[in-house]
């Protein structure tokens, strides 16, 4: 090897040592929306079409498995299509411009929180009681 080389290469390498800040998110909301939102015929449509649903149902499974960790149920019905996961987000997109400049992820949870609301908690009978209890002290 050269001198030029070992030189440029002592020089370079460092720089893999400095640290970087990574971004919060992999997309904005208004990133999200105009990858979602390409033009029928444009040439990279069916490239971002693919795009956009695999970033939206990604992140849908993320919120998924995050509820299922925590011993809760999905809030969104298992008979809800890819299509309608990103027609509510586009839909959500499209209302809220100003929303958009967050991460895309928080869009979409907000998007399908909007569209499938999740039921309250129903009290167990254990927490009921307690519940009743306590409200019976408070009355006396």
């Amino acid at each position: 090897m050269n001198s030029g080389k070992l030189a440029c290469i002592a020089l370079i390498a460092p720089l893999g040592l400095v640290p970087v800040v990574a971004e919060a998110g992999f997309y904005s909301g208004d990133e999200l929306y105009a990858i979602c939102t390409r033009e029928r015929g444009s040439k990279d449509y069916v490239e971002k079409t693919y795009e956009c649903i695999a970033y939206i149902t990604g992140a849908v499974d993320a919120f998924n498995t995050t509820r299922k960790v925590n011993k809760l149920e999905s809030c969104i019905p298992a008979d809800v299509t890819i299509n309608q996961l990103k027609t509510e987000t586009i839909d959500y997109l499209q209302k809220n411009p100003k929303d958009r400049q967050g991460p895309a992820s928080e869009q979409v949870f907000a998007a399908t929180r909007k569209a499938w609301p999740c039921a309250a908690p129903k009290a167990s009978p254990k927490n009921a009681s307690a519940t009743k209890a306590a409200t019976r002290k408070r009355k006396r």
